[in-house]
């Protein structure tokens, strides 16, 4: 079977409809379009479709946890007004992992710098 990417996503929109599925369709949520999003009774599927000439990739099974995550946090954040903010506590933190947690958002305290943030 081939089919392209947005081929094959307006046809599984079209049988989640079928089904009683909430659509949203290539939308913008956060800062990444997610190809799909269905929604029915508290369940929703992040649904991440690629060209079916190919296998999928590690690539794209990384690509579609980024959009899962996307979408959580733009649940939580801009619909639910809620921020989740990751923190690290430890004695110290070396230069490479200070890029790290740099790169995923991570804020890194020592206790008594955590402590003093909580007053």
């Amino acid at each position: 079977m081939t089919m392209t990417g947005e081929g094959l996503e307006e046809r599984i929109a079209r049988v989640a409809e079928k089904y009683g599925w909430e659509v949203k369709l290539r939308k913008k949520h956060g800062k990444r379009i997610q190809d799909l999003v269905l929604t029915r009774r508290g369940i929703v599927l992040v649904i991440q479709v690629k060209d079916l000439s190919s296998p999928a990739s590690p690539r794209d099974v990384a690509q579609t946890r980024k959009d899962a995550d996307e979408y959580v946090r733009y649940l939580l954040e801009e619909v639910l007004g809620v921020m989740i903010v990751p923190v690290l506590v430890s004695r110290g933190i070396s230069e490479k992992a200070m890029r790290k947690a740099r790169s995923y958002g991570v804020r890194h305290y020592t206790p008594e710098e955590l402590e003093e943030l909580l007053k």
